[in-house]
């Protein structure tokens, strides 16, 4: 994408949010997803409305876990981030029993971004094949509709 056609604010907003780190990012999600959450159940349907507005951003995170959990990190990072950033209660409060759980979470997320995808991939095939298009885009006029 090229940053240097968009207005200031715009440009300077996409450059702080790509200039984050994989460990910002994954804090950023866990506090968005695991502080208020009353349940695990909740925090999938909060990611399940993320992707089904914006998948990519749920893509990010879920590569931003990924790299957090391939590279080393600062003693008791992973710890600190999943009971006091999510305010998420573990069995293992350790930086172990927290690369467990946010690798859990990551698989949870690509369930859900896989469902998200194949919902949109089912309602753009029942689109197909129910409603045919112009070749503008827009509904074919059918026998039971006026212009026929």
């Amino acid at each position: 994408m090229d940053l240097s056609r968009l207005p200031e604010s715009a440009r300077r907003h996409a450059e702080k949010r790509l200039a984050r780190t994989p460990l910002e990012v994954v804090t950023d999600l866990v506090a968005g997803y695991l502080a208020d959450a009353d349940g695990f159940d909740e925090v999938i349907d909060d990611i399940r409305g993320a992707a089904a507005y914006n998948v990519r951003n749920v893509q990010r995170q879920i590569a931003a876990i990924e790299q957090v959990l391939a590279e080393p990190q600062p003693p008791n990072a992973l710890a600190h981030i999943v009971a006091w950033r999510g305010n998420w209660v573990l069995d293992d409060p350790s930086d172990v029993g927290a690369a467990a759980f946010l690798a859990e979470l990551a698989d949870h997320m690509r369930a859900v971004v896989a469902e998200v995808e194949a919902a949109r991939r089912a309602r753009f095939q029942k689109r197909g094949t129910t409603e045919p298009t112009s070749g503008s885009g827009e509904r074919a006029a059918g026998s039971d509709e006026p212009g026929q």
